[in-house]
This record gives C-alpha cells, sequence and structure tokens, in this order.
C-alpha cells in the first residue's frame, strides 16, 4: 500500500478511538442544577449534545434573519433604481 493510505488509515482509527474514549467517559450522569430539573441527573454527553445543538439553532436563526435584511435592502436598492431610470426618461 501507499504511505499515504496507511497515514490516512492510522489518522482514521485514532480519530475513531479518541471519539470513542470522550463518549464513553462522559457518560456517566452528572447532576443538573436547573430549577425546574432540581435533583435529575443525566449524561455529560447528552448535556454536550444540547448545547450544540442550541447553539446550531441560534446560528441557523441568525443567518435567517441577517439574509432577509439583506435581501430587503437589496430590493428596495432595485427599486430605487429603476424608480430613478423612469424619472431620467421623463426628463
Amino acid at each position: 500500500m501507499k504511505i499515504k493510505t496507511v497515514l490516512k488509515i492510522i489518522a482514521l482509527l485514532l480519530i475513531l478511538t479518541f471519539l470513542g474514549m470522550f463518549i464513553f467517559e462522559n457518560l456517566t450522569p452528572v447532576p443538573i442544577w436547573i430549577p425546574l430539573f432540581r435533583g435529575r441527573q443525566c449524561g455529560l454527553i447528552v448535556i454536550i449534545l444540547i448545547s450544540y445543538l442550541i447553539g446550531a439553532s441560534n446560528i441557523f436563526w441568525f443567518m435567517v434573519h441577517i439574509g432577509a435584511k439583506m435581501k430587503k435592502k437589496r430590493k428596495l436598492s432595485e427599486l430605487v433604481e429603476e424608480d430613478e431610470e423612469l424619472f431620467e426618461d421623463e426628463a
């Protein structure tokens, strides 16, 4: 086999090993101190996953609203350009 292929296989095995270790180490239950969930325990990996999903949804929401503002601004500028052309033709 080529050296690059062997290095890729070794890197993939290392990544999978460390990912497995990370997941298995974080499965142990930890206490949650949220007022509604007082006294409950949940795996740390679940907490990490939930915080990741909340962050991803916030970024998605932010991108959608920024994109909507940019689209609205672009549409308004196109309307202004069309109005300017109409006034130039009349003069």
